[in-house]
């Protein structure tokens, strides 16, 4: 059997026990997928449109939202990053744990809310992504978001390799201990 072939059949094995997203604790990861990179884009040309002064950007175009964390300030033991969008900037739809949100971008990959009640994703795909040093960003097309326009809101998170937070922009929180989300206007 070849290095490849013994590699996707491990791939496969472990997503098959990781439960890949079914997890209904927070602290457990969702896709237990690592950090990837589908393909690089130059970031340097795009024009942020919010910056919330504690590391996430973001920018959208006629067909792509970018988001852009840098989490330098978190340390190199940052292992896994998300980012918790609620894309229709309603608090009653998505996941309540999350103040309604509908996706979350973990590692490269996408997924979407199954559940109101419990923390329960579904898998929607890879994304692509990029690193560089301290700073990760991403690039979804708006049709896998569902959207059209409008405000969208997104909290981003650097987690350590036990899936524990260290970092959180923005930092505030709400009454609830809930950290918010940095809002999007066009």
């Amino acid at each position: 059997m070849t290095i490849n072939k013994i590699f996707s059949l491990g791939l496969v094995f472990a997503a098959f026990v990781s439960g890949c997203g079914d997890s209904s604790d927070k602290a457990t990861p969702l896709g237990h997928h690592p950090k990837i990179l589908l393909q690089d884009f130059d970031v340097s040309s795009l024009t942020w449109e919010v910056d919330n002064g504690e590391g996430l950007r973001i920018h959208t175009d006629s067909q792509y939202i970018y988001m852009q964390f840098d989490h330098a300030s978190a340390g190199e033991s940052i292992k896994n990053i998300q980012f918790i969008i609620d894309i229709d900037k309603n608090q009653n739809t998505g996941n309540a744990q999350e103040n309604g949100a509908d996706y979350i971008v973990e590692n490269g990959y996408l997924y979407q809310s199954k559940s109101r009640d419990t923390w329960d994703w579904k898998e929607i795909g890879k994304v692509k992504s990029t690193v560089e040093g301290l700073i990760d960003t991403i690039q979804l097309e708006k049709r896998a978001l569902s959207y059209t326009q409008g405000a969208f809101s997104v909290n981003a998170e650097a987690l350590n390799d036990t899936w524990q937070p260290v970092l959180y922009s923005p930092s505030t929180q709400d009454k609830d201990g809930i950290h918010l989300k940095t809002i999007y206007t066009p």
